[in-house]
């Protein structure tokens, strides 16, 4: 048996274990990991830079910084998140025909590392006059996709090192979020544990806030079929956005996700439309600057629409 067989093997193994868990679990108890687990997932976090698949994004130079994170919360957060990766390789039909879109950490990632994408951001609330977001008066459809729209801006503010603006963006999408389930409720706790250190620490905010959305994706699985590819639009349309503002042209191209919304997202027509123009853009081997002015406007129409 290959490397690559048994580890899909130990993967499944686990994720059923750790299901049958779950399952036996009251839901008012906090699930405890078997003893040894967290060394088996830090290994496996290890052993994923060297292979293709869920966590293929995690590059081997970002290991060391989510290392003192992780150790710190694997046991409440590990368990979550493996239980997605797990459901994901037991499920056929991930088995996709179509692109799903990158995690958003991973997309953003991918922009130069010279771009200051918090700045980008501040810019295009001025231009839009949207510097706050409310939810009371949203329909559960406009916040999945505002939320998706607050996780990637928080991310672009943490990469910059603005930590004030990244931090009212999770504080803004954790009250947001009312009640949730398992895992999000350790993860939202774990989080307002790292923000109340005085001071904050930056390094550590930025690594768990990417562990968001797979927290986030296991919550949305129990919840209507929309909410997770208006969150994945809202984040994707804001990390396509930065793109074309940053002139990150290969983003734009690698980034196609058209398919995979209009397969799976109960889109109005407007947005529809956006999505399709995207793609014909998003098809070329390369975007002359007045189609990346395209990209921009035609993004700016679709998230008014949703959002």
């Amino acid at each position: 048996m290959s490397g690559q067989d048994e580890l899909e093997r130990y993967e499944q193994t686990e994720a059923r274990d750790l299901i049958r868990l779950l399952a036996m679990s009251r839901p008012q108890e906090e699930l405890r990991a078997p003893p040894d687990f967290r060394l088996k997932v830090l290994s496996k976090i290890h052993q994923t830079p060297s292979r293709r698949g869920i966590l293929s994004w995690l590059s081997v130079d970002f290991v060391p910084t989510w290392a003192p994170a992780l150790t710190a919360a694997l046991l409440v957060l590990s368990l979550g998140v493996n239980v997605w990766l797990g459901a994901r390789a037991l499920d056929p039909a991930e088995v996709q025909t179509v692109r799903a879109p990158a995690p958003a950490y991973a997309f953003q990632k991918g922009i130069r590392q010279e771009a200051d994408l918090g700045a980008l951001v501040a810019v295009q609330k001025t231009e839009t006059g949207l510097t706050s977001y409310g939810f009371a008066d949203k329909s559960a459809g406009q916040q999945s996709f505002l939320l998706g729209t607050l996780y990637a801006e928080a991310l672009a503010y943490a990469r910059s090192g603005d930590l004030e603006a990244a931090t009212q963006r999770w504080q803004t999408m954790d009250q947001a979020l009312g009640q949730t389930a398992e895992p999000l409720i350790s993860y939202r706790r774990n989080m307002q544990g790292w923000l109340q250190q005085k001071p904050p620490a930056l390094e550590q905010f930025q690594a768990v806030l990417p562990w968001f959305e797979p927290a986030f994706e296991t919550y949305a699985a129990g919840q209507h079929d929309q909410v997770l590819p208006l969150f994945q639009a809202g984040a994707w349309m804001t990390n396509m956005r930065l793109a074309a503002e940053a002139g990150e042209v290969d983003g734009l191209i690698h980034g196609r996700a058209v398919d995979y919304f209009l397969a799976r997202l109960k889109a109005p027509k407007g947005v529809e439309e956006g999505f399709r123009r995207l793609d014909d853009l998003m098809a070329k081997k390369t975007l002359s600057e007045r189609e990346i002015k395209i990209v921009i406007k035609t993004v700016k129409k679709m998230q008014r629409i949703l959002g």
